[in-house]
């Protein structure tokens, strides 16, 4: 696009090498993120595929049995596309204008569902191991979270306390990339 034609139209934006403008104090935090999700989408088809390493219980069923259980699941989808997707866009410098503003929203989204899911599982079980709170933050026994076969299972334990410092870690990575990714300046912007 010449210079005449950005002048004709000023909201065109000319193509650029997307690359080429995003600086590595953003790309780091955004392949890390990817990387997260990726780890995290590929023990879900291990475990889902018979795998029973780190697992702490059995699976929930793939198809849910009621209203709310759906739209957990349709959130839930739209969580395992988007991840990927807005995590190597933002590493490509893809996203521009109102899809950059969309990219941060997704990011700012998973920053917060997995620092609460992370967060408060490790809370949870920490106020119930130390004596604080014989229930926990949840009001549930350790019986009543791990199941009766799991319960008292160190292996069990130490599995939901890797998996709820995962999920706090992947917070911590999305909060990282969206604070970063808010201060970055987008050519357009």
């Amino acid at each position: 696009m010449n210079a005449s034609a950005l002048a004709a139209h000023p909201r065109a934006v000319p193509p650029a090498a997307p690359t080429a403008a995003v600086s590595t104090r953003l790309v780091r935090p955004a392949y890390a993120a990817l990387t997260w999700v990726v780890v995290f989408f590929a023990l879900h088809v291990y475990w889902y595929a018979g795998g029973s390493f780190g697992l702490n219980g059995d699976l929930p069923g793939l198809v849910p049995d009621s209203v709310a259980g759906w739209i957990f699941e349709v959130l839930e989808g739209a969580a395992w596309l988007l991840g990927p997707g807005v995590c190597l866009a933002i590493a490509r410098g893809w996203p521009r204008g109102r899809m950059r503003r969309a990219a941060l929203i997704v990011v700012w989204l998973g920053c917060t569902v997995l620092i609460v899911r992370g967060g408060a599982g490790l809370i949870d079980d920490l106020t119930r191991a130390v004596g604080l709170l014989p229930n926990g933050i949840t009001g549930l026994s350790h019986k009543q979270t791990m199941g009766a076969a799991y319960y008292r299972s160190a292996s069990a334990l130490w599995a939901a306390n890797i998996t709820d410092g995962y999920f706090l870690a992947g917070g911590i990575i999305f909060g990282l990339l969206a604070c970063r990714y808010r201060l970055s300046r987008s050519p357009t912007n």
